[in-house]
C-alpha cells in the first residue's frame, strides 16, 4: 500500500453524479467505442474508446476521510488535472434484498435493447411473461391504445434458460424504470434476467472494458403487481 494512505473495510460517502461525470471527461475522452456488430462487440468496441489503441486518460481516486473532498486527477499526454469533488452524508440506499432466482434467461443485450425500443414508451407499465413454453419471455406494454408484445425463445435470442414453475408467470413493473436498461444495452453484449420468489427483476449486463476483460452493471425492479 502506498505510504500515507490506511486501509479500511469500506466507507461511504455521497457525490454528485453530474459533477463526476464532467470531471472524467475533462479531456473529452470518456465515452465507449461504438464500433458494434449484431453478434455484439468487435474491434476496438470497449468502453473508453481510446481503449487498445492510442493514449490513455488515466485517473487516480483519493479520498481522506468525513468531510474532505474526493479527489481525481487526471493525466492524458503529459497533462495533469486535478478536480476535488464536494462530498455529502449518503441516504441510505434502498435494499431490495434479491432473494434466490427462480428464474432467470441470458440473451444478447442488443436482442434486449431492440424489443424494449419496439414497444410503447408512453405505458405506464410493462409485464414480462415467463413460460416453459413458447415463447419463454414475453414483454408487453400496456397503452391506452392497444398493448405491444415482443416474443422471445430458447435457443432463437434466448441463449441460456432457468425455469422453476410448472406455469407461465406474469409480472408487472413500472415501465419508464425498466427502460433506464437502455443506457447499458449499446455498451454490453449480454443481458442477463432474473426474476425471484417476490417478484423482483434484476437485470445483469456484461461489458467489455479492454480485451478478455469485462465489468457488469445491474438494474433492480421491484413489481408493481403480480398479474393474474
Amino acid at each position: 500500500m502506498p505510504s500515507g494512505y490506511r486501509q479500511v473495510d469500506s466507507v461511504s460517502f455521497g457525490i454528485n453524479l453530474a459533477t463526476l461525470l464532467s470531471c472524467l471527461n475533462m479531456f473529452g475522452t470518456a465515452g465507449w467505442s461504438s464500433n458494434q456488430s449484431g453478434d455484439g462487440v468487435t474491434g476496438s468496441g470497449f468502453i473508453g474508446a481510446n481503449f487498445g489503441s492510442g493514449p490513455v486518460t488515466a485517473v487516480k481516486l483519493s479520498y481522506n476521510g468525513v468531510g474532505t473532498k474526493f479527489d481525481l486527477t487526471l493525466e492524458d499526454d503529459g497533462v495533469v488535472t486535478t478536480c476535488g469533488v464536494p462530498t455529502f452524508d449518503p441516504e441510505p440506499p434502498v435494499d431490495f434484498e434479491f432473494g434466490d432466482e427462480n428464474s432467470k434467461l441470458i440473451m444478447k443485450a442488443q436482442w434486449l435493447e431492440e424489443g424494449l425500443r419496439d414497444l410503447d414508451a408512453t405505458s405506464d407499465r410493462v409485464v414480462i411473461r415467463l413460460s416453459s413454453e413458447i415463447p419463454h419471455l414475453r414483454i408487453s406494454s400496456l397503452g391506452t391504445i392497444e398493448n405491444l408484445d415482443v416474443n422471445y425463445s430458447q435457443g432463437d435470442v434466448i441463449e441460456t434458460l432457468v425455469y422453476q414453475y410448472d406455469h407461465p408467470i406474469e409480472i408487472s413493473y413500472n415501465f419508464s424504470h425498466v427502460l433506464n436498461v437502455l443506457r447499458a444495452c449499446p455498451m454490453a453484449t449480454k443481458a442477463n434476467i432474473a426474476i425471484d420468489s417476490k417478484d423482483f427483476m434484476r437485470i445483469q449486463f456484461l461489458l467489455p472494458v479492454v480485451e478478455h476483460k469485462y465489468l457488469f452493471t445491474e438494474y433492480t425492479f421491484s413489481p408493481l403487481e403480480a398479474l393474474e
